[in-house]
């Protein structure tokens, strides 16, 4: 669609307190200016697309992805990045934090500079808003699948690196609190702009109350490479449950976490600070099998399942957006406007971007995904083009 006016007709829109069940929207320069119930009056529109019943939600926004199709964003190939891009935009997401994992540091700076280049030149796939680098601020005692060797204390001048390597694209960066310098870290990247989220993680209690109080906004994959709760040591995860200043992601594959799990964060949290991720790796759409993806190590992927191989060691996801929105509502009793909340306007929230997108209301960007009456994606719109369309819907939205 290239007009500067359209109306997407007959739609269920999904907002974040309601769901309108027979409605319209119009969008004029890529952004909502307005949502009615009931059938388009206007006689002016450019163009109309029918929506034939079908789902408006929000388009998903995901924080934390390394990957999918083959292709990393710890690469210094910018076709990598596209293939990653383009295979999320598929699946809903319209918006992202490119994520890296830890490398050897110089590698590491190299790959953020190639990476900020690709993402701010994007024009096709999902939108990139910024850069999530997991590691190398992480603790050596709950590592994950990232190599012990290549991790960094809280040192400012190697973090002032990595953000001028990026040319100030880092949007958030996971720091375990209690490491060295971790503290001085959070407070100097808060100062910066720049999201602290708590993850990879062996803080007591006190330690991660004190990261969050030194400004951390997030926890990165909730339960995951983190110091449990106990009932007598509440560790990382009781100081994010309890917290009411601090976003929790989660990954909702029932493999990471067990989904009576999301259904307690959910109670502990609120849909209002939870926030769904994929942490989907360059495996995501790929068969199962053995793969050489890390420089050092190969991993397997099987049933969904993807591990060091030789070891029980998680190392990412195969999920995309669309396969998280619908296991949320599998696993637990939440309208669609929860739903939307947990993969669009808490993500938005955190970055501090809810005024532009997250939520279908007037004046916000119109990034929205059409779901069929199974939650399957048809179409993904990022400010009023459509971006991808399903087959079945190629000819409607391609109009």
């Amino acid at each position: 669609m290239q007009s500067d006016t359209c109306v997407i007709r007959n739609a269920r829109i999904v907002q974040p307190e309601n769901v309108i069940p027979h409605g319209f929207l119009e969008i004029t320069k890529g952004r909502i200016v307005r949502i009615s119930e009931g059938e388009d009056s206007s006689s002016s529109t450019e163009c109309t697309f029918d929506a034939k019943g079908a789902t408006l939600t929000p388009g998903f926004i995901d924080l934390h992805v390394h990957g999918g199709n083959g292709g990393t964003f710890t690469s210094l190939d910018p076709a990598e990045h596209n293939l990653a891009r383009e295979f999320h935009l598929k699946s809903g997401t319209t918006s992202m934090l490119a994520t890296t994992h830890t490398t050897e540091f110089s590698s590491l700076l190299a790959i953020l500079s190639a990476l900020s280049k690709s993402s701010r030149s994007n024009k096709n796939g999902s939108k990139v808003l910024g850069i999530h680098t997991e590691g190398p601020f992480i603790s050596e005692y709950k590592p994950g699948a990232h190599v012990v060797a290549q991790l960094k204390l809280g040192n400012l001048p190697e973090i002032d690196e990595v953000i001028s390597s990026a040319d100030n694209f880092i949007s958030m960066v996971t720091i375990a609190p209690e490491i060295p310098g971790g503290l001085e870290m959070i407070r100097y990247l808060s100062k910066k702009n720049i999201i602290s989220s708590i993850g990879h993680t062996n803080a007591t209690y006190m330690q991660a109350i004190a990261g969050i109080e030194a400004g951390a906004r997030s926890a990165t994959h909730l339960f995951n490479a983190m110091s449990p709760l106990s009932h007598r040591d509440p560790g990382a995860v009781g100081a994010i449950l309890g917290n009411e200043e601090i976003f929790a992601e989660l990954i909702l594959d029932g493999i990471h976490i067990d989904e009576a799990i999301f259904r307690i964060a959910l109670k502990c949290k609120g849909v209002d600070h939870i926030n769904l991720i994929t942490d989907a790796t360059s495996l995501a759409g790929f068969p199962d099998g053995k793969y050489k993806v890390l420089s050092d190590r190969a991993v397997t992927k099987e049933g969904g399942k993807i591990v060091i191989s030789g070891t029980d060691t998680l190392a990412g996801s195969v999920l995309d957006m669309n396969m998280v929105y619908k296991n949320a509502a599998k696993f637990a009793r939440i309208s669609q406007s929860e739903l939307s909340k947990l993969t669009s306007l808490n993500a938005a929230k955190i970055l501090g971007k809810e005024s532009d997108i997250g939520s279908i209301e007037i004046g916000k960007f119109a990034d929205l995904v059409l779901l069929d009456s199974e939650l399957k994606v048809c179409g993904t719109m990022i400010e009023g083009q459509w971006k991808y369309s399903s087959d079945v819907w190629k000819e409607e939205l391609s109009r």
